[in-house]
């Protein structure tokens, strides 16, 4: 053998070792990040107990932001807490506003809330009826309110997984998720958005309700950045409006999204 050869060799053969420790350093890098994106909820498992880990693995796969979770479990000082707001969220909006999730949330206005509701509640002389009236608890959630009377075969619209005959309404039927967060300011903690429901005014017959611009929402209790920022028209339906025949009439309809 030459020693050119033996050079070759020897060179390859430091080459080869050099490119196994390489590759055992790339692979232990790669285990120390798996074992670190896990090791959190690991954690959460020992304290909060078994079914911990699975439960936001669950999450996780349904859309809630890993990296979120994570974080707004690091900065709790009551674990217990967050974990138990997460399970009794109502959708995934109401789970990322525990977590803070701001850009997972449409619809929203990332800057700090100001009040702009109306400040006491309405009477429509013309009417002449107390129980028409538009109280001051609904008259905050509008800039402006106007009473209006809706003539028959007027449709309304109505997003919500709860009371599908409740008091607020919408002319046009909302084309997305953030349509009804961010243009009628509904909290993520007061909806589902799961269903959609319509009313038709039935002939002859017509329908009194206040209409108006929408008012700012805090987006939650206690936080005021961001906010939802309201702006679009909403209707509001007195109680006596809605009466066991106006129930009747309320149909569900396939959602826009």
């Amino acid at each position: 053998m030459t020693r050119f050869t033996q050079k070759m060799m020897l060179i390859l053969l430091i080459f080869s070792s050099q490119l196994v420790v390489n590759c055992s350093s790339d692979d232990d890098s790669i285990n120390e990040v798996i074992e670190n994106s896990t090791i959190w909820m690991d954690d959460l498992e020992s304290s909060l107990g078994t079914g911990t880990k699975a439960k936001l693995n669950s999450w996780i796969d349904k859309g809630l932001n890993s990296t979120k979770l994570k974080d707004a479990f690091s900065k709790s000082n009551d674990k217990s807490g967050l974990m138990t707001n997460l399970e009794s969220a109502i959708s995934i909006y109401h789970q990322r506003v525990f977590i803070e999730d701001w850009d997972n949330i449409p619809g929203i206005a990332k800057f700090d809330y100001k009040s702009n509701g109306l400040s006491s509640g309405i009477t429509n002389p013309d009417w002449n009826n107390p129980d028409l009236d538009l109280p001051a608890i609904a008259a905050a959630n509008f800039v402006d309110a106007a009473a209006t009377v809706l003539p028959a075969g007027t449709k309304i619209y109505r997003v919500t997984g709860g009371n599908p005959a409740g008091g607020y309404w919408t002319r046009e039927k909302p084309s997305s998720i953030g349509a009804v967060i961010g243009g009628t300011a509904v909290q993520p903690a007061w909806n589902d958005f799961s269903k959609c429901y319509e009313y038709e005014v039935p002939k002859e017959l017509t329908l009194k309700v206040w209409q108006g611009i929408t008012a700012r929402q805090p987006i939650a209790m206690g936080v005021i950045n961001p906010h939802l920022p309201g702006g679009d028209v909403q209707l509001f339906l007195p109680p006596v409006v809605r009466d066991e025949a106006f129930k009747k009439l309320v149909i569900q309809t396939a959602l826009l999204w």
